[in-house]
């Protein structure tokens, strides 16, 4: 049984969803058992700064909160491009900081903030749903605002993982990092996902494959 915050959160993902399908690319939020996955391993410790790209209603988001409210004194921006879901991110996190922008403006927002190298991002971004130019962008400037050990973890649906564009996006995650890992599918997600994780960003350029 959902409870209210969860409802709450669903029906206004939901809501969102409806009015922006093309940018919006699933009907819920993710799961628990996603955002276990997508913060499995990243060893954060007080003073480090996490990097949020579309966080939507703060299903992965609500992590970095129990954290600090654990004692881990995370240095937290949530970057959010749709206005709806960055004013609902403002009210329910109130002691986070949110920037209404695109992913690829990334290093101008940490610049204005003074915000040191990242330990990590994370992403909610539907990047199989993106242009070509967008992504390459989102990655290139991913890979300059970590620190030389940082970690890139963003997650795809077990569905598109046969598509053109999905195979492109695990292309450019070999590119950008020495190491790159898929996770096991998290099937208690609606749709079914799984994770890419990037460690150690590379320093040469990106290539193009269009």
């Amino acid at each position: 049984m959902l409870n209210k915050s969860t409802f709450e959160d669903g029906s206004y993902f939901l809501q969102r969803f409806l009015q922006s399908p093309k940018h919006i690319a699933s009907v819920w939020p993710s799961s628990r058992f996603l955002a276990d996955q997508m913060f499995h391993d990243l060893n954060l410790t007080s003073g480090d700064v996490v990097i949020e790209y579309g966080p939507g209603t703060g299903s992965f988001t609500q992590r970095v909160e129990r954290l600090r409210n654990s004692g881990t004194i995370l240095r937290y921006l949530g970057v959010e491009k749709d206005p709806g879901m960055h004013q609902y991110l403002t009210r329910r996190f109130p002691e986070l900081e949110f920037v209404l922008g695109d992913a690829v403006d990334v290093l101008e927002f940490c610049k204005a903030r003074a915000l040191p190298a990242a330990t990590a991002v994370i992403s909610g971004l539907p990047m199989v749903l993106m242009n070509h130019r967008t992504v390459y962008g989102i990655f290139a400037a991913t890979r300059d605002c970590l620190r030389a050990d940082g970690v890139f973890r963003t997650f795809s649906y077990m569905h598109s993982y046969p598509s053109r564009r999905a195979a492109e996006l695990r292309d450019l995650m070999r590119q950008c990092f020495e190491e790159y890992e898929l996770s096991r599918p998290v099937v208690r997600n609606l749709p079914p996902a799984f994770t890419l994780t990037g460690r150690t960003p590379r320093v040469a350029p990106l290539h193009h494959s269009r």
